[in-house]
């Protein structure tokens, strides 16, 4: 019983000790936002390797959700419901939750793992310390041009989710209870708030951040060894996943309310 408390007592302090890391990190890197335009190089690429690169597999992910939610939303849609009801469903379904969330796990899977691998070896290769030895922060030449790319190649990736998710949708509906286009965007404009809009926006942003600060931080404590790599890659993909989760339902929760 005695040893049972001492490894209660050891594992609260170890998450304290993280959390406590984990927000002096994020803290610092928002503060280095300020020397921004001394990294735009560093910014652009990284725009480009969480933005350009990672849109294929958004787009594909996108659209076979959507084909899916129109299968489900049509079999759902009875003799006694209107056909037209299914393009707010499926517009609704996607802005809310199924556009953000799934973006997110699957940039969590990609960038956050990248960037865990990326860092975790730079810091295996003592290549931090180098930094470090030149008087530069690595926060703010690694991890800062990253939070700042993910904060506008999130949201912008989301544009062309929702809307491939939403138009491979129709191709559903249309496939499987025959529903015309412009009975499908009459149930888009009859289900249509701007609130739904911003709810979406607001969540890709977040989930940015999380990746992002979630694969820099355990890049940056990556343990020794190419198998210290690879449990901080791990770690970043399960952690980036289940905050952005959480965050997923706070932001529906809060914004539901106001």
């Amino acid at each position: 019983m005695y040893n049972f408390f001492i490894k209660i007592g050891c594992s609260t302090q170890e998450l304290f000790t993280t959390f406590g890391r984990l927000t002096i990190m994020t803290f610092k890197s928002f503060i280095a936002i300020r020397k921004a335009p001394n990294y735009t190089t560093q910014i652009i690429e990284q725009f480009i390797y969480i933005g350009r690169e990672s849109l294929p597999i958004v787009l594909l992910t996108s659209t076979f959700i959507g084909l899916a939610m129109g299968v489900q939303i049509g079999i759902q849609m009875t003799g006694f419901t209107p056909h037209w009801m299914a393009g707010g469903l499926v517009l609704r379904s996607i802005l809310i939750d199924l556009g953000p969330i799934i973006l997110g796990l699957i940039l969590a899977g990609r960038v956050s793992a990248g960037i865990a691998a990326e860092l975790g070896t730079m810091k295996v290769t003592e290549q931090i310390d180098a930094l470090r030895s030149f008087a530069i922060d690595p926060i703010e030449y690694l991890i800062t041009p990253r939070l700042i790319a993910a904060m506008f190649a999130v949201p912008t990736l989301l544009v062309f989710a929702n809307l491939v998710g939403i138009l491979a949708g129709y191709v559903s509906t249309y496939l499987s209870i025959d529903l015309s286009w412009a009975a499908f965007v009459k149930g888009m404009r009859y289900f249509f708030y701007i609130k739904d809009v911003e709810t979406s926006f607001i969540k890709s942003f977040l989930f940015g951040i999380v990746i992002v600060i979630f694969g820099s931080f355990y890049g940056l404590n990556s343990l020794r060894g190419a198998k210290g790599v690879g449990k901080a890659t791990t770690l970043a993909v399960v952690w980036a996943s289940v905050v952005i989760l959480i965050l997923d339902y706070l932001v529906s929760a809060v914004l539901f309310f106001i």
